[in-house]
């Protein structure tokens, strides 16, 4: 009497299989990601009065939200068969958005920096007439000031809400007075000179 073993049979999975498995499961980072950006951009909103940790938990939610495409191009990157122009595309997205989430980090490490000296009031202070001015987008609403230039200085002062036409009518070619963070140069109040 023979005994026969029996053989157990093995599935083969195509690499095309492996690839979608793959892809999905870099697509469920991605979703993880993009949860945790809603959370982060919440939390940011409703600790508005602690400026340092609201402006860094929301520098992270932009991160977070960079590194969520960052991933889903390479989900795509990988799940796409046979075109390699798409491919490419998706690789060139992926580092872009990878660099912006780099970007944002590394304003939050700033503003952690920065924390010590926002709590003990050691701001650095300038008293200049500005060189340059940008305002974010008017078709998302009123328009705010972005950002100061002094010659080769740039200070955000987007937190400050200050709309366009303030500027214009109580800020534009006065000399000013800023107090700002030293590390990430982030303005803290900004104000007309009074001798």
């Amino acid at each position: 009497m023979g005994i026969q073993l029996k053989k157990k049979k093995r599935k083969h999975v195509s690499g095309s299989d492996k690839r979608e498995t793959i892809a999905g499961g870099i697509a469920i980072i991605s979703t993880c990601f993009f949860l945790l950006t809603l959370i982060l951009w919440g939390v940011s909103e409703l600790i508005d009065e602690n400026f340092i940790v609201s402006e860094m938990l929301g520098a992270y939610s932009v991160a977070s939200l960079f590194l969520c495409f960052s991933i889903m191009f390479i989900a795509l990157f990988v799940g796409i068969k046979g075109s390699w122009f798409g491919r490419i595309i998706c690789l060139l997205v992926a580092g872009f958005t990878g660099l912006g989430a780099y970007s944002f980090m590394e304003t939050s490490a700033l503003l952690y920096k920065d924390k010590a000296a926002y709590e003990n009031k050691q701001f650095e202070t300038l008293v200049m007439i500005p060189t340059g001015t940008e305002f974010d987008d008017p078709d998302y609403g009123r328009e705010y000031l972005m950002e100061l230039e002094f010659n080769e200085l740039i200070l955000d002062v987007y937190s400050l809400d200050i709309a366009r036409t303030y500027y214009h009518e109580n800020l534009s070619g006065r000399q000013l007075e800023i107090d700002y963070l030293p590390n990430s140069r982030y303005a803290v109040s900004v104000k007309a000179y009074q001798e």
